[in-house]
């Protein structure tokens, strides 16, 4: 089997209708049917694209039309108004009629050949019930036939088309069950369906459609399109037979009346004429044109209304009434004036009278205008009320203009210490703090009692006026050192040596008899150094005028050896210098070596105490007020230290240098040059009171804990015991009592100002508010 591209082709064919009107059959309708006349299908053309070995659509005779293989277009048509020449008429329908055989089911492989001719073994290829192809193999070679029917108007316009789809059947010789056709025609052996139909242009009994005269039509036009499915070669494939066309015509009723149809010449020109003459003859005023419109007209329009005119009948009543009517006010005599008049006082103003509607909401919101305080519901009624309440009192609210000045002069008066504006505030504040510690400040009554009573519970020690100092005192000797008295645990009685003994284990000591006696000599002074923290502070407004913290430090300086082994050592220290050295000592040069080993000491000392102090002041000021005190107390102590220091030093180089100067004058033996004997001295005391020192204040700089620093602070005073001459002022002390007065120490100094301590508007002062208040609250 060849497969081809299948094309549609346009071809005409004609058919050939008597015109013998005379025997057209008349239907008794007013309607006529012409007779179709002989079929002939010679002026049809054929068109189609076949390859070749296709069997082409070809004519059989003059009335029938065959197809093969080829997909082939017949196509004819003819002119309907060459064939209905009757002038005065218009067609109602167009009828046609043809006879056709699509039954003859071939079919053929994938490759063309040939399997099964028409019915041949169709009992396995299709359902002889239903019709349904048995076989999916087969479902595309069933044979094609269309036909399809247009009619045009005279301007090539389509108005109607029809198309018939045909089933294929399987047998040319039997009924297809399954055909819509109703009519069968045997001829020549073989069994023919007949399609007839026809176009209905107009019903004239429901009026549907348009009315056509034959000069208005313009073709009829069938095409038939058709192939063998199959494609084989001849021609197998359907066949069409005779097609016949006729009409049925009538009179024109467009002519007896345009109005008939719309679809008649001039229907709308004959409607609005008919339509303009029926209104004027129903009524004159239907339209201007129509006969005796103007009177009619004038009449109508006053009986409407008679004040359509002034001289319509009636029409002073009228226009009276119509003014009444549209206000009783226009006359005192129209019915409802004295209502009208009192809902137009009333609508004027809802006061004019106690029964006006919404007389209570006028007089209310009148009364509210007045004063909003008239009633809690006016507009603005809770500001007038508030503004009410601020002018009686500035005290009502917080928002109320003064009221801070106000509250200001309540709290005052109920407390002084409110707030630091309050007037004697100062003095206030200073009674309430030293009510609650008589220690607060050196002005308030029994201060001197109470801070003496306070030093003396934190340290027994402070003073010699405190209960229990004298046995507190032995036991902080006697801890030091055990040899201080003989009241002490562990004081072992001394034992005479012979002065060649050395109290240095042989082998232990430096070869130098004086070096060693004074390192191994026990004799001890103490410099207890006391951190007293203050104490427990009240929280007042701080200011940098008010902030003064001072820790109170006590430097006591006293000998810790009887007096006749200082005595013995002294002595001991000059033979040993004498016998060695056989020097001359000068006494100037004994006081310019003693000052600077004095200042070297004590510049250690400071450090120590500098260190201690700080430690101890860092923790107590992180506990009280951590910023704002820190940078006061640093500055204060710096001063206190340094001027303690510095009166120390001064006593310590006088008294060394009067105790020196006799006992060189009479035990030393001038023998050495001044500056041999400067040379050797300094050499001696310098390496070993350095060295020991170096040592000690490296141990002191790992010590842990207060108690193991006061037992190398000890150690440090029996260095600084062995200066020659220093017994006697070992015996001197500086009291805190008698230092640590009320008097004003410091007149001659200037306390930096510390910026910190300007608290005013930030967190810290708001605390401070909030503490006062509550201060405020357990007095009440």
């Amino acid at each position: 089997m060849i497969h081809l591209k299948l094309l549609a082709v346009f071809f005409c064919f004609c058919f050939s209708l008597s015109n013998v009107y005379a025997t057209d059959i008349d239907n008794g309708d007013g309607s006529f049917t012409t007779i179709p006349g002989d079929t002939d299908l010679g002026n049809g053309v054929i068109t189609g694209t076949c390859t070749a070995g296709e069997s082409s659509a070809m004519m059989v005779g003059t009335d029938k039309i065959q197809f093969g293989g080829c997909y082939n277009t017949f196509a004819i048509s003819t002119t309907i108004n060459n064939i209905l020449i009757q002038e005065g008429i218009s067609v109602d329908k167009i009828h046609y009629r043809w006879k056709y055989i699509n039954g003859c089911f071939n079919t053929s492989d994938s490759v063309g050949n040939y399997i099964d001719w028409c019915n041949t073994n169709i009992a396995d290829r299709v359902n002889q019930e239903t019709g349904e192809i048995l076989d999916t193999e087969w479902a595309d070679q069933f044979d094609i036939l269309t036909v399809t029917v247009e009619i045009t108007d005279s301007g090539g316009n389509i108005i109607e088309t029809r198309v018939y789809s045909y089933e294929t059947w399987y047998d040319w010789l039997n009924e297809n069950p399954h055909s819509a056709s109703e009519e069968w025609d045997q001829e020549t052996g073989s069994l023919w369906q007949v399609e007839e139909d026809f176009i209905q242009l107009y019903d004239h009994i429901n009026g549907v459609g348009s009315i056509y005269t034959p000069d208005s039509l313009g073709n009829a036009t069938f095409r038939v399109t058709g192939q063998d499915g199959a494609m084989w070669d001849g021609y197998y494939g359907p066949i069409v037979s005779g097609g016949e066309m006729w009409f049925t015509y009538r009179s024109n009723p467009c002519a007896q009346t345009a109005m008939y149809d719309p679809s008649c010449d001039g229907y709308a020109e004959a409607y609005a004429t008919y339509e303009y003459d029926n209104n004027c003859s129903a009524s004159a005023t239907y339209d201007q044109g129509c006969p005796g419109y103007w009177a009619a007209h004038y009449d109508q329009q006053c009986s409407m209304n008679a004040l359509y005119d002034s001289g319509c009948p009636g029409y002073a009543a009228a226009y009276y009434d119509q003014q009444c009517g549209i206000d009783a006010l226009y006359d005192s005599g129209c019915p409802g004036y004295a209502e009208a008049y009192y809902d137009q006082q009333c609508s004027i103003d809802a006061l004019y009278d106690s029964g006006c509607p919404g007389y209570e909401t006028a007089y209310y919101n009148q009364q509210c205008t007045i004063s909003p305080l008239y009633d809690s519901g006016c507009p603005g009624y809770e500001t007038a009320y508030y503004n009410q309440q601020c002018t009686i009192s500035p005290l009502y609210d917080s928002g109320c203009p003064g009221y801070a000045a106000a509250l200001l002069v309540q709290q005052c008066a109920i407390s002084t210490l409110y707030s630091t504006e309050c007037p004697g505030y100062e003095k206030a504040y200073m009674d309430y703090q030293c009510g609650l510690d008589s220690t607060y400040d050196s002005s308030c009554p029994g201060y001197a009692e109470a801070y003496l009573l306070q030093q003396c519970d934190l340290n027994t020690l402070y003073d010699i006026r405190c209960a229990g100092y004298s046995d507190a005192y032995l036991d902080q000797q006697c801890l030091q050192n055990p040899q201080y008295d003989t009241q002490c645990n562990g004081y072992i009685e001394p034992v005479t040596e012979s002065p060649t003994t050395s109290p240095v284990v042989v082998g232990t000591g430096t070869g130098d008899s004086v070096v060693d006696n004074i390192i191994a000599a026990p004799i001890v002074i103490p410099i207890p150094i006391e951190i007293v923290q203050p104490a427990p502070v009240e929280v007042a407004p701080v200011t940098a005028a008010t902030v003064t913290v001072i820790p109170t430090i006590q430097l006591e300086i006293a000998t810790g050896a009887p007096a006749e082994t200082t005595e013995q050592l002294e002595i001991a220290i000059e033979q040993e210098i004498a016998a060695e050295f056989s020097v001359e000592v000068d006494v100037e040069v004994v006081e310019e070596v003693v000052e600077e080993i004095v200042e070297e000491i004590v510049e250690e000392i400071v450090e120590v105490v500098e260190e201690v102090v700080e430690e101890v002041v860092e923790e107590v000021v992180e506990e009280v007020v951590e910023e704002v005190v820190e940078e006061v107390v640093e500055e204060v102590v710096e001063e206190v230290v340094e001027e303690v220091v510095e009166e120390v030093v001064e006593e310590v180089v006088e008294e060394v240098v009067e105790e020196i100067k006799p006992i060189v004058k009479k035990k030393v033996v001038k023998k050495l040059t001044k500056a041999e004997k400067q040379k050797a001295k300094v050499k001696k005391m310098k390496e070993i009171i350095k060295n020991k020192l170096a040592k000690l204040a490296t141990v002191m700089g790992e010590a842990q804990s207060l108690s193991d620093q006061k037992a190398l602070q000890a150690q440090i005073s029996a260095l600084i015991n062995f200066v020659p001459g220093f017994s006697a002022y070992g015996q001197r002390a500086i009291p805190g009592v008698d230092f640590y007065t009320s008097g004003g120490i410091y007149k001659d100094k200037k306390v930096p100002e510390n910026q910190r301590g300007l608290l005013n508007g930030l967190a810290s002062q708001i605390l401070h508010e909030k503490m006062v208040d509550e201060q405020y609250k357990d007095m009440n």
